[in-house]
């Protein structure tokens, strides 16, 4: 028995395999971080490395391969294994590029193909790689068997078939046709004739889909040229089993009924359906209790009356709730937004919170509301909040005792946006309050735990808080800092422009010894009307 406890401590050796594959798994997760621009400016793109592995020894060779192939912005290096395009060519004819496949070039390709798992495409696909998929999508023949995520933009979405395999898992799609004269008529047409076409067999296709993204754009046209696309996308969502998450514009509500029922259902993003049609949904007696495993929602809506709804049917838990209005967040609404989540037990385990309008989509738009700390407050009680961002056309007024007080009520609080984005202080009644930076520096040192940080701030007595000499700046000893902070973003207000200017490199200094912790490249600083 002791022997026993006694081996049960012992640390296992790892493998030679496992160890090969914590190297590729490292590689890869640089490689994605660079596709995605998240990766520090130390980081390096790690797919020349991963081919030299796989040109070492054939022990290496088969990891390394499948880490290069994993994920893919586009089908070019495919085709250029396969020699169907030049090995270096950057400049594509835009005439059409016939292209006839032999069986040795779908050899080379297959053998690569099979290997990738996520691909990504932009819009304006080259002619050749058009041609090369609507050559692919004559025959039955997927081309990525072992494909598990496709997501992109484009115009051209009915040559997305031949990539549609029955082990994808999440498909991501957004459909967007601009103005192109009368040949973009047709295009339109085309789309969303396509669109449906691709819906209709989604679920044989694809099976084991469980993440759908599917918005299609077509807001310049101003005559529909067919019926719309909410039914077919309905009927599609209503028979896959599968279904984790669905992020559509709309869909009908015997398709929402469908999703609240699957008990692997957990994220949903939509247009807010009526208040009347959640009320027929939550209150009928056929339906049984549903989403009850959703912990995350995301809404758009035009009415508040629809949001109040929500809020008093809604009979999950939520962990994450998004909502975009198209009308401004007037502080009046907000509070009584912010005490209704209060009340409610669904939201009592709230931990991320964005909230944002629309309303600075029309220039002509402007706002004398002020959001001060007193809207704010209700929402503190919802003590697990980790993420709150607000970003309104309204005029977001915040004091250095103010901050604190949201730090204080929000202990496991990681990010905090405030008007990132659209924020301005055009308009505003009153004059609102503003942190200097020594505020900021202080409350990041006092609440460690904040990895992102967005508010506004007065850069006109900065050179009372610090000596702006650059001699001085540059003898000026860094902060002791424990903070974890990773973005900083500092918004002043457009009158203090020149201030910005005549400062400009001493600020660089100065950031770098009162935010240590933090790379330049990480801390913006910049004005309201920007």
């Amino acid at each position: 028995m002791t022997l026993l406890t006694v081996n049960r401590t012992i640390p296992r050796a790892l493998l030679v395999s496992e160890i090969f594959e914590n190297i590729m798994n490292h590689l890869k997760a640089e490689k994605r971080s660079y596709w995605e621009h998240q990766q520090p400016s130390y980081v390096q793109y790690s797919g020349p490395t991963l081919f030299a592995l796989a040109l070492t020894c054939r022990t290496l060779s088969e990891q390394a391969l499948d880490a290069l192939w994993h994920t893919l912005r586009g089908l070019q290096p495919l085709m250029r294994c396969a020699s169907i395009i030049q090995a270096r060519c950057k400049n594509f004819p835009e005439e059409d590029y016939p292209i006839i496949l032999t069986e040795a070039q779908l050899a080379i390709i297959g053998r690569y193909a099979n290997r990738v798992r996520c691909l990504r495409f932009r819009d304006g696909w080259p002619r050749p790689v058009q041609s090369f998929l609507q050559t692919l999508a004559y025959s039955s023949k997927v081309l990525m068997p072992n494909l598990r995520e496709l997501g992109g933009y484009g115009k051209l979405v009915h040559l997305t078939c031949p990539l549609l395999g029955p082990r994808l898992q999440h498909l991501r799609i957004y459909v967007n046709a601009p103005e192109y004269g009368d040949c973009g008529e047709d295009l339109k047409f085309w789309q969303r004739i396509s669109s449906r076409m691709i819906l209709r067999s989604l679920h044989t296709t694809c099976p084991s889909l469980e993440k759908f993204e599917f918005e299609v754009d077509f807001s310049s046209q101003s005559v529909l040229l067919d019926a719309p696309l909410t039914l077919p996308i309905s009927c599609a969502i209503q028979k896959m089993p599968k279904l984790r998450a669905v992020a559509v514009e709309t869909i009908t509500k015997d398709a929402l009924v469908y999703l609240g029922g699957l008990s692997s259902f957990t994220s949903i993003k939509m247009r807010l359906p009526t208040g009347s049609v959640l009320e027929d949904i939550f209150n009928s007696s056929r339906n049984p209790v549903l989403f009850e495993s959703c912990d995350s929602v995301s809404w758009k809506t035009r009415e508040w009356r629809d949001v109040e709804v929500f809020i008093r049917l809604w009979p999950s838990k939520l962990t994450s709730m998004s909502l975009q209005s198209d009308v401004e967040f007037y502080p009046s609404l907000l509070e009584i937004f912010f005490k209704s989540l209060h009340m409610s037990s669904a939201f009592r385990n709230l931990q991320r919170i964005h909230l944002s309008d629309t309303s600075y989509d029309n220039p002509s738009s402007t706002t004398s509301s002020v959001i001060t700390i007193d809207t704010i407050r209700p929402l503190l009680y919802l003590s697990r909040l980790r993420v709150v961002d607000i970003d309104t056309i309204s005029c977001i007024s915040m004091g250095e005792d103010d901050l604190e007080e949201i730090g204080d009520a929000l202990p496991y609080l990681e990010v905090l946006l405030l008007n990132q984005e659209h924020g301005n202080m055009f308009g505003a009644a009153l004059k609102p309050l503003r942190v200097s930076l020594s505020d900021v520096a202080r409350f990041v040192e006092r609440y460690p735990c904040l990895k992102k940080l967005c508010v506004c701030v007065t850069i006109r007595y900065v050179h009372h808080d610090y000596d702006m000499d650059e001699a001085s700046l540059d003898s000026l000893e860094p902060r002791d800092s424990k903070s974890r902070l990773e973005s900083l973003v500092l918004i002043y207000p457009c009158n203090e422009e020149g201030i910005w200017e005549h400062y400009q490199g001493e600020f660089d200094i100065l950031f770098t010894k009162i935010f240590p912790q933090l790379k330049t490249d990480y801390i913006f600083l910049r004005s309201d009307s920007y």
